[in-house]
């Protein structure tokens, strides 16, 4: 990764990333368990809104991937995997689950915010930083 994609990830402290990764590490292990559990073992079974709570969850994942661990070609390939995996196991599982295209869908979708929400914000604070060196030489 060059220094410039180290940018916003540097101005994070280790113990930032670390307890980063260690959130990462939690909302995987949520996803997982609410992807797969039986419905009625769920506490989000009745609330509606699915292609959004989708949608949230993978944002979440990523983004906490990314402050922990930057933009790296295996996180978000294997977030990827994870949103079809899951999917491809409710389909063959018969626990009251069903895998869907819309439910993959929304979990690209919020993957794909968060990497729009992490290069927006990195592209911000490398401005920033930047500005003082611009005001020097004029």
């Amino acid at each position: 990764m060059s220094a410039r994609g180290m940018l916003f990830r540097a101005a994070l402290s280790p113990l930032a990333r670390r307890y980063a990764g260690m959130a990462f590490t939690l909302c995987l292990a949520a996803i997982l368990y609410l992807s797969l559990a039986p419905t009625e073992a769920t506490p989000a079974a009745g609330l509606g809104w699915d292609k959004a709570r989708h949608a949230l969850a993978y944002f979440v994942l990523t983004g906490l991937g990314l402050f922990a661990f930057g933009p790296r070609l295996v996180l978000l390939g294997g977030v990827v995997l994870l949103g079809a995996g899951v999917e491809l196991a409710q389909a063959a599982m018969g626990l009251g689950r069903q895998g869907e295209l819309a439910d993959l869908a929304a979990n690209l979708t919020g993957e794909g915010l968060a990497l729009a929400a992490w290069f927006a914000i990195r592209r911000f604070n490398s401005q920033r930083s930047v500005a003082p060196e611009v005001a020097d030489k004029a």
